[in-house]
């Protein structure tokens, strides 16, 4: 299927608060009604690392915020895995991790790291009970938060892995980062 976004590819083996309240990877938004069931039961991926790129977090399971947003770790060196879609491995759909850039409280995260990513890197994504996935890079993206597309949450379609945080520039009084990257 020719998907306008196949970011990441599986690979040949397997706060303070943020800056802004509304900081634009806090506004995530998974479509309304994908809560309804969920990956936990599977493998779920508990650290992320692209080498090339000095990221290594640590990931934990997030839901969806009571505005209908994907919430995310308030700390920016913890990623959120969308536990209501697809698990790392499971063979379809989008594998969502997303983080916070930066937070007045907490200074950067590893994520700031994606801005150095590209095709070709590696991205690996240990899950529960140690089972490691690799990805590659297939494109880096920057996307107006505004306009993030509903088809990163897929839940059918071949396997791939979005990394997504904020990006572009940081207009406090336009609500934070004007951008996603997502990779």
């Amino acid at each position: 299927t020719g998907t306008a976004f196949p970011v990441v590819e599986p690979g040949p083996s397997a706060l303070r608060e943020p800056r802004s309240p509304d900081a634009a990877a806090s506004r995530l938004a998974p479509r309304a009604g994908l809560a309804s069931s969920t990956s936990t039961q599977e493998p779920r991926a508990v650290r992320v690392q692209v080498s090339t790129a000095g990221i290594d977090s640590a990931v934990r399971p997030v839901g969806v915020t009571p505005d209908g947003q994907m919430a995310l770790p308030d700390r920016p060196e913890v990623l959120g895995w969308y536990r209501f879609g697809p698990a790392p491995g499971a063979g379809t759909g989008s594998v969502v991790l997303a983080g916070h850039l930066d937070s007045v409280r907490y200074g950067l995260g590893p994520l700031v790291g994606l801005r150095e990513v590209q095709v070709g890197d590696w991205v690996r994504v240990t899950r529960s009970g140690g089972t490691l996935e690799r990805y590659t890079v297939v494109a880096v993206q920057r996307v107006d938060r505004s306009a993030l597309p509903e088809e990163l949450f897929a839940r059918t379609g071949p396997e791939r892995l979005r990394i997504i945080t904020c990006g572009g520039e940081y207009v406090p009084d336009q609500g934070g980062y004007q951008q996603n990257l997502v990779v």
